[in-house]
């Protein structure tokens, strides 16, 4: 997941988020310790997972730890 956003065969998209939900979603990184862009990523892929329309990724997720 780390490369996630650095490997050609992914594709960029934007989404707008309303105020509330970008500092929900930088909490949420920020208490996992991922980049913002990173969890969002991860979440959409585990909801896309949930609902049936990806096989789910049994690879362990890679969490980068911030520095002392």
């Amino acid at each position: 997941m780390a490369d996630l956003l650095l490997t050609p065969s992914y594709r960029r998209i934007t989404v707008t988020l309303a105020a509330d939900e970008r500092e929900a979603l930088r909490a949420l990184a920020f208490q996992e310790r991922r980049d913002t862009r990173q969890q969002a990523a991860l979440l959409i892929r585990r909801e896309l997972e949930r609902r049936g329309l990806l096989a789910a990724d049994n690879r362990p997720i890679e969490v980068q730890h911030a520095a002392d």
